[in-house]
């Protein structure tokens, strides 16, 4: 969600919370970036904000806070890209809102409630909103203080930040774990044994680490046993609760 405008000899457009698309041409590095619409794409969630038809007192505090924590800010005028770019937060004037975009608006918070976690992203009106916030949608919000300052606009931007990130390596960590654990009991009943240090060179992992994964298949019904001529891990009951698992590829 984010990029800057264009660095020649031309004077830089100014931001305004118009719909035009504000895109900057190569920005230098760690700045802030400023775009909309097809630049999405080169966006990361746990690392973009979309400011939704800000002013340019709050499009000011941004460009400060984008270079000191090194965040991307997409500046947007068009309501669909409150779903369509990634971000962990949204920040939205509600008062440019006419009845069309609350709707679609409104659309959101139904999609939010369906699939969305409020640990990886949050809204934040610059103003009270004319409308009533739905309860189901609340968890989602940040408060909205009396007077949106630049210390508190930073403060909660790398708190939603932080808890985006930890909670993104978290899903990360799981799907890793559930790969290995899922190639493990593979390699079981394809290749008749398993060998610690196979697993340990393959995944990055210590011993323990695998040995633990080994008891976790233990405790969930498959007998697994150390085999002394083998010298390697084996089911106990090749068959085991679950079928040999082909076309295993590991989360990105």
């Amino acid at each position: 969600m984010a990029r800057n405008s264009a660095t020649s000899d031309k004077p830089q457009k100014k931001l305004t919370a118009s719909t035009d698309n504000i895109v900057e041409k190569n920005p230098p590095k760690n700045k802030t970036t400023w775009a909309a619409g097809p630049t999405s794409a080169k966006l990361s969630a746990d690392n973009t904000i979309v400011a939704f038809r800000t002013d340019e007192s709050v499009n000011d505090m941004l460009r400060g806070i984008a270079a000191d924590l090194r965040v991307d800010i997409c500046v947007s005028g068009t309501v669909t890209d409150l779903v369509a770019v990634p971000a962990f937060m949204i920040i939205v004037n509600p008062q440019s809102l006419n009845d069309d975009d609350t709707k679609e608006l409104f659309q959101l918070f139904s999609f939010l409630q369906e699939t969305g976690d409020p640990r990886s992203f949050c809204i934040l009106f610059t103003s009270a909103p004319p409308f009533k916030i739905p309860k189901t949608v609340r968890k989602f919000m940040i408060s909205t203080p009396s007077t949106l300052d630049y210390e508190y606009l930073k403060l909660k931007i790398l708190s939603k930040r932080s808890s985006s990130r930890r909670h993104e390596k978290q899903h990360r960590d799981y799907d890793r774990r559930v790969f290995r654990l899922l190639k493990m009991l593979n390699v079981l009943k394809s290749e008749g044994g398993l060998h610690v240090e196979d697993m340990c060179h393959e995944f990055g992992v210590s011993r323990k680490t695998v040995k633990r994964d080994i008891d976790l298949w233990n405790i969930l019904g498959e007998a697994i046993e150390y085999d002394r001529n083998k010298k390697a891990y084996v089911l106990v009951c090749p068959e085991g609760l679950y079928g040999t698992l082909k076309g295993l590829k590991p989360p990105k």
